[in-house]
């Protein structure tokens, strides 16, 4: 039964894990189903939002405008069942962002407590305009001390109430709001199980670069870059002087000749691109931003370094749309020295045929969305606490409702079941009662000569009584054994019915009509086959009938 109630239970289960990351410019999108040996991805895709450049800078709370990248998120939805589906979205803004800690150790149920008040010290946002989650790690002992190892992270509720917002309007319910840090950290445990390798993550978007790094699956370091995407398509916008003047680009111009023609190699010969910016004029003016970038990134390993006693940096993986600029890992790499490439999310997965479409140019834009899926809503959700309790109640409601049809259909199975089991009882009576008739006559004769016999050992004289006897008998009646002892008679046998009662009855009111008086029932009791009941009369002789 418990091998039954978990298959019916399965068919009650979300169908997929979809993570979602909304971006500026675009929306990126990775739906799983789960099998019995783990997660397989079956669609992964990215819906570019129009014009993002067009609109001028998003608000810090959102990823933009809701007539833009409502269009988008119904167009990747299109087709896909959300009520079966458990939504894990991304949350980003300037001041959403996860952190490491370490908490004394202390009751679970007063752990919170302290960590909103340890809150102020790791980040700048008042307690009560933030949401705030966190999520055990493990137990560490330093110096002595036992400590809570923790992941905590934070985002501002208008940031939250903003997702939501603009989700509820797409019809979408999230199951969980996770910070970008909170997916990296999967896709970094999925990616680089080793615990002897250290990796940093660095996504780069349009308003935003995240860099983070791992030691194994645990979260050592995270912070926000401030160099973006924008910034160097910004970089390039700036007055040029030329033999036809003055040229500005417009970031619209800017954006298409960077992603045409990236970072230009130093010493190569200069070209004129569009007719307006040559190659040495866009090195000189992507300098200063990518210059600040490698500057940041290297202030965050020398922090590292410091934080673990000499620890360093074995590898660094560019994400996000920004990983796509032409030149920047050979940059990257020639100033800092280490092993850098173009991010991978879909390494080591299970992907199903047709479930990405031109792999090698989205892959690295995934991260974000497929850390989010790998997450499987498990752990850190900056969802607001009446959210969580109503999925929570929900969830209990649908597995009180799970319960109440399991049980419903296990009854009707066994009820079933048992219908076709008496049906099959009541068919095997039928036969044997069939078979017991037609041996009737010869059982009866061989009764009576058999009671006969034992009667007239000790009274040789009734023999014409014994020979009345035997034409009573019912149909359903069969003696097993008869004692005539100074003219009192005891009979035993069988009543082959359900209502032997009854038969009973009538037998022992025959038997007054004719030599026998006093007729009395001594005991009854069924066959533990259910085939029968057992009887014993006793009753006198009428001696003046002789």
């Amino acid at each position: 039964m418990a091998t039954n109630l978990t298959k019916i239970m399965e068919l009650f289960k979300k169908d997929y894990i979809i993570g979602l990351d909304i971006g500026t410019s675009s929306v990126k999108m990775a739906q799983f189903t789960k099998k019995e040996d783990g997660l397989y991805l079956v669609k992964a895709e990215i819906k570019e939002i129009a014009s993002p450049l067009s609109r001028g800078l998003a608000s810090s709370e959102c990823p933009g405008n809701d007539a833009e990248i409502l269009p988008v998120l119904k167009d990747l939805f299109r087709g896909i069942d959300v009520k079966k589906s458990k939504i894990i979205v991304i949350i980003n803004c300037p001041k959403t962002s996860m952190k490491a800690a370490k908490i004394p150790y202390m009751p679970k149920t007063e752990l919170r407590n302290a960590i909103n008040l340890e809150a102020k010290n790791y980040f700048p946002l008042p307690a009560d305009d933030s949401s705030l989650d966190y999520e055990i790690l493990g137990d560490i002992v330093e110096k002595g001390v036992r400590k809570y190892e923790v992941a905590v992270a934070v985002s501002p509720k208008k940031t939250v109430n903003r997702y939501l917002s603009l989700l509820g309007k797409a019809g979408i319910k999230p199951h969980s709001f996770i910070p970008y840090d909170g997916a990296l950290q999967k896709l970094a445990e999925h990616s680089y199980p080793k615990e002897d390798k250290t990796a940093c993550f660095l996504v780069m978007s349009e308003l935003y670069t995240e860099l983070a790094i791992f030691k194994g699956k645990s979260l050592m370091f995270s912070r926000k870059i401030p160099v973006t995407g924008r910034d160097i398509t910004k970089a390039m916008t700036g007055v040029l002087a030329s033999d036809k003047g003055k040229i500005k680009l417009s970031m619209e111009e800017a954006e298409k000749i960077k992603r045409e023609v990236g970072i230009p190699a130093e010493g190569d010969e200069a070209k004129i691109i569009d007719g307006k910016i040559s190659t040495v004029q866009i090195l000189s003016m992507l300098r200063m931003p990518l210059e600040q970038l490698v500057s940041e990134v290297e202030r965050c390993f020398d922090y590292y370094r410091e934080e673990s006693d000499g620890g360093t940096v074995d590898s660094l993986a560019l994400f996000g749309g920004g990983a796509s600029l032409g030149g920047l890992i050979k940059f990257l790499s020639e100033r800092l020295g280490i092993e850098i490439s173009l991010g991978d999310a879909l390494r080591g997965l299970n992907v199903e045929k047709d479930a990405v479409k031109e792999r090698h140019k989205i892959s690295h834009r995934l991260g974000l969305a497929i850390g989010a899926s790998l997450t499987e809503g498990k752990g850190i959700n900056l969802l607001p606490p009446e959210i969580k309790e109503e999925v929570k109640r929900i969830v209990k409601r649908g597995m009180i409702e799970v319960i109440i049809t399991v049980v419903i259909i296990i009854s009707l199975l066994l009820y079933i079941g048992m219908k076709i089991e008496l049906s099959n009882l009541q068919k095997r009576s039928s036969v044997a009662r069939f078979e017991i008739s037609s041996l009737q006559p010869q059982l009866k004769r061989a009764e009576a000569h058999h009671l006969a016999s034992m009667v007239l050992v000790d009274e040789p004289y009734w023999e014409d009584v014994f020979k009345e006897l035997s034409n009573l008998i019912f149909p359903d009646i069969y003696l097993t054994n008869m004692k005539l002892e100074r003219g009192i008679i005891i009979m035993k046998g069988v009543v082959a019915s359900e209502d032997a009662e009854s038969i009973l009855s009538n037998f022992m009111l025959t038997l007054e009509k004719g030599i026998f008086r006093n007729v009395k029932l001594v005991r009854t009791r069924d066959l533990k086959d259910k085939s029968g009941t057992e009887f014993e009369l006793k009753c006198e002789l009428d001696r003046g009938k002789d």
